[in-house]
């Protein structure tokens, strides 16, 4: 047989794999399989490991295992001149799915309850003032369990100069700071 084992196969082509085999640092693994007549199964162990959370953002949608055979052409005749054959009921694809655990609590479901607050180095803009205002957001999550997916869009007048942003990152709070705008 030819067999071919992917991880995440769900995930696009391109798009980071969430899991990949130890020993390969791979998403896909393929094999040559020799099954002899009588010999039922054949069992091979292989280690998988999800990658640092730091790696990959999606941490909600299943991790799909696919595996997919088929018969070798390249493989010799029997002894009686014959090649193998799969029964017509026979799956050639197969698939399991695992689930990222998630800190969400027994029924693995995040009630996230997000809380923005917004400062300012000053308290009062006048229009065609050239002294840069900065801007902290400070996003929380108050809920158990990660605001996994979560975006802020912060919508800039088109009167205002955006010099950049600042990401702060400590522990479960994060701090972005929109520098330089000037109306």
């Amino acid at each position: 047989f030819k067999m071919e084992l992917e991880l995440d196969s769900l995930k696009q082509k391109g798009a980071i794999k969430r899991v990949l085999f130890l020993n390969s640092r791979q998403h896909l693994f393929q094999d040559k399989v020799i099954i002899n007549n009588g010999h039922g199964e054949i069992c091979q162990d292989l280690k998988v490991y999800l990658r640092e959370e730091h790696e990959f953002r999606d941490k909600l949608s299943l991790i799909q295992v696919a595996m997919n055979f088929s018969l070798d052409p390249t493989m010799p005749l029997d002894n009686h001149g014959l090649q193998p054959i799969l029964s017509y009921s026979t799956q050639e694809y197969l698939t399991q799915e695992a689930q990222i655990q998630l800190d969400c609590g027994d029924d693995n479901i995040c009630v996230p309850d997000l809380q923005l607050s917004v400062y300012g180095d000053r308290k009062t803009v006048y229009h065609g003032d050239e002294n840069p205002l900065t801007l902290i957001f400070d996003a929380r999550n108050l809920g158990e369990g990660g605001a996994y997916e979560a975006e802020l869009y912060v919508f800039v007048p088109s009167e205002a100069e955006y010099s950049g942003i600042v990401r702060n990152e400590v522990r479960s709070e994060t701090d972005y700071i929109l520098n330089g705008m000037t109306q």
